[in-house]
């Protein structure tokens, strides 16, 4: 699991870092928004744990942008005058003073819905292939329609013992029939 810390404060950061690392995790440093916006778009990270305010922003829009565009958990600490506050931003809210319990609590909560989108990003992928393959035979189909007069029950035979007789997956016989034309 890789962690990405970011406060603004060197003190801060350096008892974030330890705190993090006593739970047995990598922990990486950042010591400001621009930093660490930079960082999690170029790099992977499973959580990033904002101690909010930072110096050259608040953190609320660090934590929407994670949320957004990565797939990165994103943890803030605050007081808990903010914490109301910061409930839109996306992130999973400890409440200062920090409790270690709590703490690591929220990380293994952070982890837990880390494995839930990955789970979810492997079907739609899953799901978008499919779909290509589909779109791919469809297209041969329209060609075998259009070519031989074939219908689209028949079309779908003539792929399929296409690929069978080619010993070939029916997305590679479908494209053979593309590419045909």
């Amino acid at each position: 699991m890789r962690v990405l810390a970011v406060s603004g404060s060197e003190r801060s950061l350096d008892g974030l870092l330890a705190l993090i690392k006593e739970g047995g995790i990598d922990a990486y440093a950042c010591s400001s928004g621009a930093e660490a916006r930079r960082r999690v778009l170029d790099e992977e990270w499973d959580e990033v744990v904002i101690n909010y305010p930072l110096q050259d922003e608040s953190g609320a829009e660090l934590a929407r942008m994670i949320g957004e565009e990565t797939g990165a958990v994103c943890i803030m600490l605050s007081r808990s005058e903010n914490a109301a506050a910061l409930a839109s931003s996306g992130a999973i809210i400890v409440e200062k003073p920090i409790v270690k319990a709590v703490f690591f609590q929220a990380l293994r909560l952070g982890l837990s819905i880390r494995h839930r989108l990955e789970i979810s990003e492997k079907r739609i992928r899953k799901l978008e292939g499919r779909i290509e393959e589909m779109r791919i035979e469809s297209k041969a189909k329209c060609i075998l329609a259009r070519a031989k007069g074939l219908s689209e029950e028949e079309g779908h035979r003539y792929i399929e013992k296409m690929a069978m007789d080619r010993r070939i997956t029916l997305r590679d016989a479908a494209c053979s029939v593309i590419m045909e034309e």
